[in-house]
């Protein structure tokens, strides 16, 4: 007995590994899963960090910069200065040869350089800091986009399971229903004709149980990719399309416009297009910078710093931009065409989110009375099949009419399923246009709270 246990425990574990480890996952742990794994949202982050990068590079610019060299050369021959003198006996000029050169040069410089006044600085640290928080809204608005897509497949995922019991359901009961018509026939209470009648009825939902099932598998191979989820694995979401949350309340443009992530990324991208106009006018004016050098050489016929000399010295150099060709004007002017662009899309934007607003409301209303209307229409098809279903076993109604009533209900309660989710997919979208989806934390927000 102890020998046929640990068979059976065995076969158990081999067939749980075959089969792949079963992951239950809520809707709130799905969303976790997917801000951990999501590319998309791995791609954002790289560009809050090159955000700070830059804003280090523009910092670089209004700090000291220290440069040192060193460099050593080997003379393979001897140099010679050649100098004419009178001769102190006769006066005739003599030619005189001095050596000049070693066999070892020894040469170090190092410099400390500092801007002293520039226009460009302060514009660059205004340009990097916005740029900053520009990438901080664009961060936002991809996360609450992705936050989006995920509730929207999970509870897609569980439409098409839905879909997919109520087929395999149906064909259930017209698969029993024939073999109850067959067993009747057989005993001459019932026609041929019935009896094909409820057989064509089961061999029909076949297909669209096969369908149906073919539809959830690749929904549930979209959810794990975009979760980030081993394919092998069986992926159990724990949730329903029986409830749904209340019809939200309607905002206010402007209240929306300043919660919008997207929006005030364009207001950010518009403070940036102005200090670029007012960058590319800094060119006009002169800079100073300011340094301090000091330079070490020595001469040796030896590995020794012989005949050495120190230098230090300082000074200001003065920059005056006169004449460019045109090409300091035309930047400012390429700078002030990309500002006005700038104005043109935050005015289109303002009319898109009203747009986008009030259509999502006509959504909602729309998907929140079809639910109403087919929760009813549920409970009547219930009660139609089950009466027709009784009638039938008495011989009061065709198979006929037995299988429009179960086509009926059917219909009914896929069309509860499919206006539930489409009220969830409008309520999710409202809340992505109105900046307050939930179950998630504003970079912005944070980043306001912190300073």
């Amino acid at each position: 007995m102890m020998t046929h246990r640990l068979i059976g425990i065995l076969l158990i574990v081999l067939i749980s590994i075959s089969t792949g480890f079963s992951q239950s996952y809520t809707l709130e742990q799905f969303i976790q899963l997917v801000e951990k794994n999501s590319k998309d949202l791995q791609m954002a982050q790289k560009e809050l960090e090159m955000a700070d990068a830059q804003y280090k590079e523009a910092l670089s610019t209004a700090l000291p910069k220290i440069f040192a060299e060193g460099t050593y050369n080997r003379n393979l021959a001897k140099m010679f200065l050649f100098v004419d003198f009178p001769d102190s006996e006769t006066g005739e000029m003599t030619s005189q040869k001095f050596q000049i050169s070693y066999n070892n040069d020894f040469r170090a410089m190092a410099m400390i350089q500092q801007t002293l006044f520039s226009l460009q600085i302060g514009d660059a640290l205004r340009a990097a800091s916005q740029y900053e928080k520009l990438t901080d809204y664009v961060y936002d608005y991809s996360h609450q986009t992705i936050i989006t897509i995920a509730k929207k497949g999970f509870y897609r995922a569980l439409l098409l399971k839905k879909i997919w019991d109520v087929k395999e359901a149906a064909e259930k009961n017209a698969r029993e229903n024939y073999e109850n018509v067959k067993k009747k026939f057989e005993n001459g209470l019932v026609s041929e004709f019935e009896m094909l009648q409820a057989e064509v009825n089961w061999k029909n939902k076949i297909p669209e149980t096969s369908q149906a099932k073919r539809n959830y598998k690749m929904g549930m191979i979209m959810l794990k990719t975009f979760a980030g989820i081993e394919l092998e694995t069986a992926l159990v979401l724990e949730g329903n399309l029986d409830s749904y949350p209340a019809v939200p309340d309607s905002l206010g443009l402007e209240t929306v416009l300043k919660q919008r992530a997207d929006y005030n990324a364009l207001l950010w991208e518009r403070n940036l297009r102005k200090t670029n106009v007012s960058a590319q006018k800094s060119e006009f004016y002169p800079f100073l910078t300011g340094h301090f050098v000091y330079n070490f050489t020595s001469s040796s016929d030896k590995f020794d710093f012989d005949r050495r000399n120190s230098a230090y010295f300082v000074g200001v150099k003065l920059n005056i931009p006169i004449y460019t060709g045109g090409y300091t004007g035309a930047q400012v002017q390429k700078a002030r065409i990309d500002l006005d662009r700038t104005d043109i899309k935050v005015l289109q934007s303002q009319d898109e989110v009203f747009r986008c607003i009030k259509n999502i409301r006509l959504r909602l209303r729309e998907a929140y009375s079809r639910i109403l209307s087919a929760d009813k229409t549920r409970e009547s098809a219930f009660r139609a099949f089950a009466i027709a279903e009784t009638s039938a076993d008495n011989g009061m109604a065709t198979q006929l009419e037995l299988a429009d009533s179960r086509v009926q209900l059917e219909l009914a309660v896929l069309n509860f399923y499919v206006a539930t989710y489409d009220y969830l997919d409008a309520y999710y979208d409202w809340q992505l246009a109105i900046g307050q989806v939930s179950g998630v934390e504003s970079m912005a927000k944070k980043m306001e709270e912190e300073d």
